[in-house]
């Protein structure tokens, strides 16, 4: 069975939380979601953690279960949680945001930090990296147009 436990900031409206987690659940996916209570600071990240022991087959049986190319889906759904949905006018209406959007293995502990206005290839790439990556944070780097592991951490 699939999980996905999502952990959504009190401090940003839930209408956004909601339909991901629906689009998820009509896929067969299994999810929890749960409010993390505010913080002090402006701690606005999303966080999902994935119960499997890869990150790449997870990732890829999960999004092509909602019914396109898995990376398309992907971004799709990262883009639902900060709120790039545009209305019947065509713009996007503004709420306020997550800072980040994490994806977290809970069998290696790698985390996937997405930021807003990623480009496609780095979705892709999320996807394809193959066997599962070691623990830590990774991120996007820009310059070198491949995930970053920046920060280790311990399990």
């Amino acid at each position: 069975m699939t999980e996905v436990e999502i952990i959504w900031p009190a401090a940003l409206e839930q209408d956004r939380l909601d339909n991901a987690a629906d689009e998820l659940t009509a896929a067969g996916v299994e999810t929890t979601c749960r409010i993390q209570p505010v913080r002090r600071g402006a701690e606005t990240a999303v966080l999902i953690l994935l119960t499997t022991s890869a990150m790449e087959p997870f990732l890829k049986a999960l999004f092509q279960r909602v019914g396109e190319g898995a990376y398309d889906a992907l971004k799709r759904f990262v883009g639902k949680l900060f709120g790039d949905d545009s209305g019947a006018d065509g713009k996007a209406t503004p709420k306020k945001a997550p800072d980040v959007v994490i994806f977290e293995s809970t069998a290696s502990g790698a985390q996937f930090l997405f930021t807003a206005g990623l480009p496609g290839e780095a979705y892709q790439e999320a996807i394809e990296m193959g066997a599962e990556p070691e623990p830590g944070r990774w991120m996007w780097n820009t310059e070198t147009r491949s995930w970053l592991r920046f920060e280790g951490l311990s399990r």
